[in-house]
């Protein structure tokens, strides 16, 4: 072969090899850029993901501290409302039903907690919706013994109890109704004529009786000057003898509950807000 088509393939050969690197090169920076533009994207969306769950969760706290705030504020009217029942400062007709409206209100601010939770908050919500709920039903069933003996107690608001014999012997007959046989005691209840139906249950049952007309004619001297009605005598006789507790025993119960209920609900939810984990609800 002549030395000169040796040299003119040989250049050939070169060329190839050099147009063949390039394209290899060209190749392999292209992979490179193109894995470099994919990593740059998964960056760009988990950034993007991660702001926008942060909104998210933002948004999500400042909704749920706005439902906890307005729980928390209306439970706290119904509060002091309750405990202005309480007081013996002479009647109360006029709050008979004066926690229908607070009632609601609690309820309509329990139904958004409901909505945002989380469980923990959300269960201490329910007890106070229970314990509110519960409040208003007793006051609502014997509120009317209650505003009775409050008139009983402004009578004697300054007299020492040495004076109030009729409220000694009311709590006479509570204890004895306390001894009394369940079964006896549903039967009082159940009955239309209570002392009648005492007198025909043994010792007990007569010791009831002789309290009860020792009570009512105590009771029968308020009746007399004015201070209560003989409907209302009888209410507190009825009250005295077939309940365990009295009505302000009663009242200072559901009012303690409430209060429990309330502190555990504010420590939850503050718990709730404070915490740095994310949400997964």
């Amino acid at each position: 072969m002549a030395p000169e088509l040796i040299t003119a393939i040989a250049t050939l050969a070169g060329v190839a090899l050099g147009i063949a690197g390039t394209l290899s090169a060209a190749r392999i920076q292209a992979k490179g850029s193109h894995a470099q533009a994919d990593a740059t994207y998964r960056a760009a969306q988990t950034t993007a993901t991660t702001q926008y769950a942060a909104t998210l969760e933002q948004q999500n706290r400042g909704a749920q501290r706005a439902a906890y705030v307005g729980l928390l504020a209306v439970t706290r009217d119904f509060v002091r409302r309750a405990e202005y029942t309480r007081s013996n400062e002479g009647d109360r007709d006029h709050l008979a039903h004066d926690l229908r409206e607070p009632l609601v209100q609690v309820e309509t601010a329990f139904a958004a907690v409901e909505l945002e939770g989380p469980e923990p908050v959300l269960a201490a919500a329910r007890e106070i919706a229970d314990a509110s709920f519960s409040f208003k039903q007793l006051l609502e069933h014997h509120g009317h013994v209650y505003r009775a003996t409050n008139k009983l107690w402004a009578r004697h608001f300054h007299s020492p109890l040495s004076e109030f014999p009729a409220i000694e012997s009311l709590d006479r007959l509570r204890s004895i109704n306390r001894d009394l046989s369940p079964r006896d005691r549903v039967h009082l209840l159940a009955s239309e004529d209570m002392p009648a139906r005492a007198g025909e249950m043994g010792e007990g049952g007569r010791r009831w009786r002789a309290e009860f007309l020792q009570a009512r004619s105590l009771l029968q001297v308020y009746v007399e000057e004015g201070i209560i009605t003989e409907v209302e005598r009888e209410a507190i006789l009825r009250h005295s003898g077939t309940w365990e507790h009295s009505v302000p025993d009663m009242l200072d119960a559901a009012q303690a509950k409430l209060d429990a209920v309330l502190v555990r609900f504010v420590q939850e939810a503050r718990t709730h807000l404070n915490a740095t984990v994310p949400r997964h609800d």
